[in-house]
């Protein structure tokens, strides 16, 4: 297949050959994907004589959102990483207050600080709950704009 600058559909649709073209400079785009994923993408293209700014802007277009895919892409297992952290964290003190439950039950007096924290804890499982739901969405909808299952 002859060399060619690739064209984004429904722009320009007659793709610059790029044999024999003298080369003018080059351009790299560089990205940190996930915060904890220990994993980068660079992107790398030339800018050839006689090219338009309009066709090195839709090749850098076409290139950040490759990169934009894969950035989002990589954040799909933190998102999940951190849903589950948080179910965990749900479970620990569903425990925890159902202890607490339990003493009351049994005709155990509470302290003022295990009121306290029975307080506290069913207020926080609401928050966390919420929490947990925004990220089932973010991981639905993050999967859903990559294509992924």
């Amino acid at each position: 297949m002859e060399n060619v600058v690739p064209i984004k559909p429904g722009v320009d649709k007659t793709p610059i050959p790029t044999a024999g073209m003298a080369v003018t400079g080059n351009f790299s785009l560089n990205a940190q994907l996930g915060a904890n994923a220990g994993k980068s993408m660079v992107i790398s293209g030339y800018l050839y004589d006689g090219e338009s700014i309009g066709s090195v802007n839709d090749r850098v277009d076409a290139m950040h959102t490759i990169m934009d895919r894969q950035r989002l892409r990589a954040e799909i297992p933190e998102l999940e990483a951190k849903r589950d952290q948080m179910i965990q964290q749900m479970d620990q003190m569903r425990d925890h207050l159902t202890g607490l439950e339990a003493k009351q039950g049994l005709g155990g007096k509470l302290t003022s600080q295990d009121k306290l924290a029975m307080q506290n804890i069913t207020t926080s499982l609401v928050k966390v709950q919420q929490e947990i739901e925004k990220g089932g969405h973010a991981i639905v909808a993050a999967k859903i704009k990559c294509g992924v299952d």
